[in-house]
């Protein structure tokens, strides 16, 4: 089956960037320097999540507010030292982005992520300029599962949310998507299965991904 569709918008962290597992590894340390210590399970909550709505979900599970600056600031100095020296990829990312530049299919990053720190990381990983438009958390109202990300991200492409495909890791990114109006989407779980299976379809991989578009 072929989807007719004039642009693409992607997650990053997850989909493109395998960060999802040094978000596993870095959590439970920047926690317990902060004075908590919470099972590497509960971590599994935070994929897709941004930081201010994983402030509140930490403060919920230890019974305590937490400052989502302090965790912001916390989070990103432990992540920064682990991205020191370069940033894995999902497996398929450039066969992937070649379908993409052979068929001349604009696409853009919808993230919660702080934008600036999107596109640091697309920089350092090589992708930056393989992407029109980058559109994080900070450029709109609400992040995922609100659609504000995703309804930005296909206005910097000049296209109205039908006229999109999307693809995301995690279920808040999938309901993003829905939220705005995109009539396919595809989920691709990184290291937490859907449990919504709300996706019009489900890929184990980018490369999976590209055979239900037909790219």
């Amino acid at each position: 089956m072929t989807f007719r569709f004039s642009g693409v918008i992607l997650d990053l962290d997850g989909l493109l960037l395998d960060t999802e597992r040094l978000q596993f590894e870095v959590g439970p340390a920047v926690l317990h320097g902060m004075g908590f210590d919470l099972a590497p399970d509960f971590f599994r909550k935070l994929v897709g999540v941004d930081r201010v709505e994983s402030a509140r979900l930490i403060g919920l599970e230890i019974g305590a507010s937490i400052d989502s600056a302090d965790l912001d600031r916390a989070w990103n100095v432990a992540m920064d030292k682990r991205m020191r020296d370069s940033i894995p990829l999902r497996p398929g990312v450039h066969d992937f982005l070649d379908a993409l530049d052979k068929r001349k299919l604009p696409r853009a990053v919808a993230t919660n992520s702080v934008t600036a720190r999107a596109e640091w990381k697309l920089d350092h990983s090589g992708l930056l300029d393989r992407i029109d438009a980058v559109v994080g958390v900070d450029m709109v109202k609400r992040g995922k599962p609100a659609p504000d990300v995703y309804v930005a991200a296909a206005e910097k492409l000049r296209l109205a949310p039908s006229d999109c495909i999307a693809l995301d890791d995690s279920d808040l990114g999938v309901r993003a998507a829905l939220s705005a109006g995109i009539p396919k989407v595809i989920q691709v779980p990184d290291l937490v299965m859907s449990r919504d299976l709300l996706a019009h379809h489900q890929a184990n991989s980018l490369s999976e991904a590209r055979n239900i578009l037909g790219i």
